[in-house]
């Protein structure tokens, strides 16, 4: 699991062949679906690639949390064996 961890976490954080990429574009198209504005709100003025470049960003930054912690983990469960 750790390992699977590790491998998940640096494909995300280097974007391994536009993984993150696809998998941004695809939970923003999904989500898109069940969002609902209220009348009373209006909507923020960003651009579609601003919004994309972010969360490409922001699942950069949780790849590497995944790669760090599968390492961590990896290095507990050796240590303990």
């Amino acid at each position: 699991m750790s390992v699977a961890m590790c491998l998940l976490g640096v494909a995300l954080a280097s974007n391994f062949r536009g993984v993150t990429e696809w998998h941004v574009q695809r939970s923003m198209s999904a989500a898109s679906v069940s969002r609902r504005v209220p009348p009373w709100r209006w909507l923020p003025d960003v651009s579609h690639d601003k919004r994309l470049a972010r969360f490409i960003l922001l699942e950069r930054v949780i790849g590497g949390a995944f790669a760090v912690l599968g390492l961590v983990f990896l290095t507990v469960i050796a240590s303990t064996a």
